[in-house]
């Protein structure tokens, strides 16, 4: 073999090191990798957990029942209350949150000393509805949709009522803040899973790594 042919080949000792040299790119950038896309994971539970925190604790302040609306198809949820349009649109009433003391003057019982008139008339009327609703809060950030990354997705959640995997779910926290037990569970396109634990006294929502059934 001529001197040039054994130039413009490799060397055996030129092979491995090449061969060393993309192990340890792989074994230094696969970990990074890795633990760059479980940082999404946690990112997106600790966003879902703070805004179920927040409705709770806003439940509790104000007097008026709150949800989290989940979107579990499209992978979004917004906090929302339980007020009239007029009152979600200008906030809320400082003095009375939930407009609860006018609605509770007119289910006032009638006065037992009054005489009885058996011509009276009787109305046959259903109750009138006091318009409220859930609406989105006055929170250009929690009271409108957040979305999860395109890498995650909602797996389902777990309820008294059963497991849910697709549509619309509501967590709801009453006036005192208490709830129903809930999991909730998302995961990643490398099937990475968590869950986020919804206690029905607890302030904190938790978070673990794991799938919600086992």
């Amino acid at each position: 073999m001529s001197e040039r042919a054994r130039r413009a080949g490799f060397t055996l000792i030129e092979m491995i090191a090449v061969v060393a040299l993309i192990g340890m790119i792989f074994a230094l950038g696969i970990p990074r990798l890795s633990s760059s896309r479980w940082r999404a994971l946690g990112d997106a539970a600790e966003s879902i957990a703070s805004s179920l925190e927040y409705a709770r604790q806003r439940a509790i302040l104000t007097g008026v029942p709150h949800r989290v609306l989940v979107d579990l198809e499209d992978g979004g949820w917004r906090v929302e209350w339980l007020v009239s349009e007029q009152e979600a649109l200008s906030g809320g009433a400082d003095a009375d949150p939930g407009g609860f003391a006018d609605a509770l003057a007119g289910l006032a019982p009638p006065d037992p000393d009054a005489p009885f008139d058996p011509n009276a008339p009787i109305d046959l009327h259903p109750p009138v509805e006091d318009g409220r609703d859930y609406h989105p809060i006055a929170n250009r950030q929690l009271g409108s949709f957040t979305w999860l990354e395109d890498t995650l997705y909602f797996v389902g959640l777990e309820s008294p009522s059963g497991w849910i995997e697709g549509g619309d779910i509501q967590i709801v926290f009453d006036a005192d803040g208490t709830t129903d037990f809930v999991l909730l569970e998302i995961a990643d396109a490398d099937d990475r899973h968590m869950t986020l634990e919804i206690e029905p006294m607890l302030e904190r929502v938790r978070r673990r790594s794991g799938p919600a059934r086992s």
